[in-house]
């Protein structure tokens, strides 16, 4: 089973929040450059930030857009389980090789799943066949992904004039490069070239358009909480004609992570992330319920992370 980031009990001082701050935006930032904004030595940085790593506290996998993966059907799913512990069919849905992330919720429904799939084919396999298979499964309500209006920090504006940008597909070599820096995005070109069998300038060259074509970015550090996580899926229905509004409003408040236009159960779906469970209550009702154009809301709250992975996503 594909686990969820583990939590971790090391507690990152003073230093260790400075060298992630300093992280943050650019993974592959020198040691060096680093050492000199937080006052100390680039070998106290890098056993640092080692330390980090290894205690799970934070991941260094760069970001690879999900299109430019071949992955062109985002699917938000809502699933009721009847018979079963939701647990126990969020675990099995977790081995699944399209599931991206598997949230146990409480709301409308028992389970969140995120998926992603290759083509029209697949997915509707995917919701025709293979999750309806699963013991326990009872009642499905898919969502698709159209429009993404923001990826964590990465905002797309959508203005009129907008036309939807083409991800280049990575190449084998590509995959291969993403592959060797997935456990350390720091890994020197020397490292990866010697790895995969190139050579160095070519891993160089592969990498500056890959980051240039906006098929992998380096700009997102990942923070593994070590207490439980706050989080929660909103889906939202719009009054005719305000949904481009209501995502700019959604777009700009800090605490949603993941907006998208959608086919399917709600007009759009959004993620909040906060480091409290009122603070949930307290976005909900007082920032985005009251977005004009909002006609309704709902929630799901996340009980247990069973599955998340954040090496695909969006690059907007």
């Amino acid at each position: 089973m594909k686990a969820a980031p583990r939590a971790t009990t090391y507690q990152p001082d003073a230093l260790d929040a400075a060298i992630m701050a300093a992280l943050d935006g650019d993974l592959r930032r020198s040691t060096q450059d680093i050492a000199g904004s937080v006052d100390a030595t680039p070998v106290t940085v890098r056993r640092r930030i080692d330390r980090l790593l290894d205690q799970g506290v934070i991941g260094l996998a760069p970001l690879v857009d999900l299109y430019a993966a071949g992955y062109q059907y985002l699917l938000l799913v809502g699933i009721n389980v009847e018979h079963y512990s939701p647990f126990e069919v969020a675990g099995r849905i977790a081995e699944l090789p399209a599931a991206l992330t598997v949230n146990v919720v409480l709301g409308r429904y028992d389970i969140e799943l995120v998926a992603a799939l290759a083509s029209r084919e697949a997915s509707s396999t995917f919701l025709t066949e293979t999750l309806p298979a699963l013991p326990g499964v009872a009642r499905l309500a898919p969502a698709l992904a159209l429009d993404v209006w923001k990826f964590r920090r990465g905002y797309q504006p959508h203005s009129a004039t907008d036309t939807p940008e083409q991800r280049k597909l990575l190449d084998a070599l590509d995959h291969r490069i993403v592959a060797s820096l997935r456990q350390n995005a720091r890994k020197s070109n020397r490292a990866v070239a010697a790895e995969i069998g190139v050579s160095e300038s070519a891993v160089r060259n592969r990498i500056r358009r890959m980051q240039q074509e906006k098929q992998i970015s380096f700009a997102y550090l990942q923070l593994h909480p070590g207490g439980p996580m706050n989080a929660a899926f909103v889906g939202i229905d719009v009054h005719g004609g305000s949904g481009r509004t209501v995502c700019q409003a959604l777009s700009g408040i800090p605490e949603v992570s993941f907006v998208a236009t959608t086919l399917g159960r709600h007009d759009l779906i959004c993620t909040l992330n906060v480091t409290e469970l009122e603070q949930l209550t307290q976005l909900l009702h007082e920032r985005i319920v009251p977005i004009d154009g909002v006609k309704s809301t709902a929630p799901s709250h996340c009980l247990h992370q069973i599955t998340h992975q954040s090496e695909l996503g969006f690059i907007l």
